[in-house]
């Protein structure tokens, strides 16, 4: 029983540690910020083409669905927040296990309530603010752009200004219930982000600075996406299918339409490995 308390309070504990740090609160802000450079585009597009056509630019092209930032796969503020999103999920709290590794902080509380308990907590803060720092700014995007466009059902007919094809990923659901795209897409950006996030932990068993644990999810996401290059051969072939997070984790298709296979893989293949190495394989090892 007071294993398992331990275990809560730890895990509490954690939770509450990642939540309260500024580098947290900094993340999301930064996002937020980004985010909006994104929906002054969209504002700007808009107003642009009232101006031309005279007419109401409320129309299907412009609804709430295609001009959030998961949208939206032109603009600077998107290109930047989909680009630097790894950065902004391991800032918050991906660098702590390594920091507590070198202040003694973990074999404090080690000491009191033993490492699985320590171990499972860390990796549950970890996961839950690379979540968190990616969803945040998106879900303040989408609430802001509902003040802007209509909430209406976007119209097959405008598919190529939506960027959302027959072949894109969950297609139908946006354009038949286009809330539950949003979601599950915000969904999907959480958990996987969370995922990366722990990678963190994953390699702050041999890799002692800081800067190098938080920026090596961008280095893999940059590694998969240049890695296409070199398997992608003819840009014209409709069976490729996207393999960097930097683009299928973006609500509106961009360049390859997504997979829900290789996601699932590749999600599954993180979680494995990040699971064993943090709480199996370092459990086993000297923390110190």
């Amino acid at each position: 029983f007071l294993e398992v308390q331990y275990m809560k309070n730890t895990i509490k504990l954690e939770i509450h540690k990642a939540i309260k740090n500024k580098l947290f609160v900094i993340s999301v802000l930064l996002g937020c910020a980004i985010t909006i450079l994104s929906l002054i585009y969209q504002v700007n597009i808009s107003s642009l083409d009232f101006a031309a056509s005279g007419k109401n630019p409320m129309i299907s092209a412009y609804t709430v669905f295609s001009t959030w930032i998961g949208g939206d796969g032109y603009s600077l503020g998107a290109s930047v927040y989909f680009f630097i999103f790894p950065l902004l999920i391991s800032i918050p709290y991906g660098w702590s296990y390594c920091e507590e590794k070198k202040n003694g902080y973990i074999g404090a509380v080690v000491v009191k309530a033993g490492k699985a308990s320590y171990f499972l907590a860390k990796y549950i803060a970890v996961f839950l603010t690379g979540g968190l720092a990616m969803v945040i700014p998106l879900i303040f995007n989408f609430l802001l752009a509902m003040l802007f466009f209509p909430v209406a059902t976007p119209q097959p007919i405008y598919s190529t200004i939506y960027g959302i094809y027959y072949s894109s990923l969950m297609s139908d659901l946006f354009y038949t219930y286009p809330f539950l795209y949003v979601f599950f897409y915000l969904t999907l950006d959480f958990v996987y982000c969370g995922l990366l996030a722990c990678i963190c932990l994953a390699v702050s068993r041999w890799i002692k600075q800081k800067w190098v644990v938080v920026i090596l999810p961008l280095f893999i996401c940059l590694a998969l996406t240049y890695g296409q290059r070199f398997i992608y051969t003819s840009p014209m072939t409709v069976q490729y299918k996207q393999t960097s997070p930097l683009y299928f984790l973006h609500p509106v298709e961009i360049q390859y339409p997504a997979s829900w296979f290789f996601i699932l893989i590749s999600a599954l293949v993180i979680f494995a490995t990040t699971l064993l190495i943090h709480l199996v394989w370092e459990r086993s090892h000297e923390i110190y």
